[in-house]
């Protein structure tokens, strides 16, 4: 028998999985942009620098909060589906202050269908 809702609740997480990857990955470039080209110690390179870093500290956040719904983290993942909606929240939360800071303009995870 297939459990469906557990199939969904699995390709919910692997969809901010990989949103979370492709967005590290992206900060990854553009610091590296900045720091190679000279910009970062320019007044504006610094302040885009500084922006860079606070969304990379807020997908970091995102990775743990994705490591718990997965059952990876230190804590047990939680149960109770308002729980589980809570962190989903959050995350979307997460991923819209770091596209912010980032300057992305794509489609937050926010729009994603909720599982």
């Amino acid at each position: 028998m297939l459990d469906l809702l557990g199939a969904r609740r699995e390709r919910r997480l692997e969809l901010y999985r990989a949103r979370l990857a492709d967005r590290m990955a992206a900060n990854r470039v553009a610091l590296e942009t900045l720091y190679q080209g000279g910009t970062l110690f320019s007044p504006q390179g610094t302040q885009m620098g500084r922006a860079l870093l606070k969304a990379r500290q807020l997908l970091q956040r995102a990775t743990t909060l994705v490591d718990l719904l997965a059952g990876e983290g230190v804590v047990p993942p939680p149960r109770l589906p308002e729980r589980i909606e809570e962190v989903y929240e959050e995350l979307d939360t997460l991923f819209s202050r770091s596209d912010a800071l980032s300057g992305r303009d794509e489609a937050s995870v926010a729009r994603l269908p909720r599982g």
